[in-house]
Parts: structure tokens; C-alpha cells; sequence
């Protein structure tokens, strides 16, 4: 992705007024180069402020790329991209970054204390609101333990912890700056189930005032989302809630969840 991206235009970037968090696609079309196969085509999403919504698809639909979108990483072919009504092509892709809560299924830790990977952002921030964050992901309880507690230096990438307390943290780093909009791209998919369940059992609180943009393979993950959308080959093919979804028994969606109710 990173040998992939296109250069930044230099010149003069706006930064936006204060983000409340409605996120439009408009016609947006993509490819990661100018000879490869289109990964968006024609994308129409409007998501509105507060909104929690999940997106689900096959491996290669598409359903990252839209996020990366969001983050400015990448900008469309055709198409534009907007928060609030501005278009993410005139924004400072810097201060744009400062303003998203993001959680990847990797994501890395640095060799310091669990404090100081929180409070990445912002160093000298106050050790409360690092503790509100952490509770809000599930990991305040099993910081407790730790043997220093927040002071506990969690060694290279975080290989003092277990896959499940790194995510944790890497949950609470995103959401410690309080962002307007979060994204969760496949964050829970490694996760055991007692570390998604602590997570799981905040989501609502977690996504209270944010729009949240949830890419998850399991299905269990977006079923509280207001929206979920299905990309198949760079394009929705379904939009509704889960029980809108579900009760479509020739979509795909249905057939997904079949699937992992079966595998269950």
C-alpha cells in the first residue's frame, strides 16, 4: 500500500472547521493504479453524522479501500469524497488524520509504557483520561493486574501482552482523542472471544456521539450497527439492518450469516 500511494499534490490544504461526522461518497470510482481493475466503481454512500455503520464483504470487495478513502490515504478517480460537505481533496491530509479514531487488526505497539502507547498523541496528557479510555475498551481490568500497572513497559510491539490486551490498547489509543469519527477496520477479527466480548460489551458507549465505520468479517460485530452496507466486486449490492438483511434469504448477506451460524 505504501509503495502504491499516490504522491500528495503540494500546495495550500484546508483544514475543516470543526467535524461533526457526516461522511458522503459521490460517484467515487477507484484503482490503486492507472492499468489495474477498478476496486470502487461508482460508489453512492451517505452516512450521517453519528451513525454507526458496518460494512461486510468477501476478501478484495472493496470494503477497505473505502475507508482509506476517509483517511485521505488515497483519493478517488472519479467521484468525490466529503466530511460535512467538504471535499477531501482540498483538506490537509495531516490535520484530516488528527481528527479520525482508527483501529486496524495490526496495529503497533511501542516499546514503553501502556500509558505512553494510549497517550501517543499527546504525551503529556492527563493520566484520567487515559483510564477513560481504557475502560471504554475493555482493558482498564487486566491494566489493573499488570504488575506496574499503566507503567508497565510493554516491550517490542507490545510482546509482554497477549494479542487480545495489545488490541485493546490499540482500541483505547483511538479513542483517547476523543475523534468524531472512528473507523475499525477488521479490529476485533483476531480477537479471542472474552477479549471481542469485552469490547462487544461497550460498543454502544464507545460509538455514543461518533460516526463509527465498522469492516468486519464477523458478522456478530456490525449486528448492533444502524446501517450495514455489503460490498461485492466494488459495489453495494445490499443496504438495511441486520434483521432487514437477514430476512432477505437470497441476499448475501443472508447467505453469510448462515454460514457463520452454522460454523458457530
Amino acid at each position: 500500500d505504501i509503495l502504491n500511494t499516490r504522491t500528495e499534490v503540494p500546495g495550500s490544504r484546508m483544514a475543516l472547521p470543526d467535524i461533526r461526522g457526516r461522511v458522503t461518497f459521490e460517484k467515487v470510482t477507484f484503482r490503486y493504479r492507472p492499468d489495474a481493475a477498478e476496486v470502487l466503481a461508482s460508489i453512492d454512500l451517505d452516512i450521517a453524522q453519528g451513525e454507526v455503520i458496518g460494512i461486510v464483504g468477501r476478501s478484495g470487495s472493496g470494503k477497505s479501500t473505502l475507508t482509506k478513502l476517509v483517511q485521505r490515504l488515497y483519493v478517488p478517480e472519479r467521484g468525490r469524497v466529503l466530511i460535512d460537505g467538504h471535499d477531501l481533496t482540498l483538506a490537509d491530509p495531516a490535520w484530516l488524520r488528527r481528527q479520525l479514531g482508527v483501529v486496524l487488526q495490526e496495529n503497533f505497539l511501542f516499546n514503553r509504557s501502556i500509558r505512553e502507547n494510549i497517550a501517543l498523541s499527546d504525551p503529556g496528557m492527563p493520566l484520567e483520561r487515559v483510564i477513560q479510555a481504557a475502560q471504554l475498551a475493555g482493558a482498564h481490568e487486566f491494566i489493573l493486574q499488570l504488575p506496574e500497572g499503566y507503567d508497565t513497559q510493554v516491550g517490542d510491539n507490545g510482546t509482554g501482552l497477549s494479542g487480545g490486551q495489545r488490541q485493546r490498547i490499540a482500541i483505547a489509543r483511538a479513542l483517547v482523542t476523543n475523534p468524531r469519527i472512528l473507523i475499525f477496520d477488521e479490529a476485533t477479527s483476531a480477537l479471542d472471544y472474552e477479549s471481542e466480548y469485552a469490547v462487544m460489551q461497550n460498543m454502544r458507549e464507545i460509538c455514543k456521539g461518533r460516526t463509527v465505520l465498522i469492516i468486519a468479517h464477523r458478522l456478530s460485530t456490525v449486528r448492533m450497527a444502524n446501517r450495514i452496507v455489503v460490498v461485492e466486486k466494488g459495489r453495494i449490492v445490499e443496504s438495511g439492518t441486520h434483521a432487514e438483511l437477514v430476512d432477505g434469504p437470497s441476499g448475501q448477506y443472508a447467505h453469510l450469516y448462515a454460514l457463520q451460524q452454522g460454523m458457530a
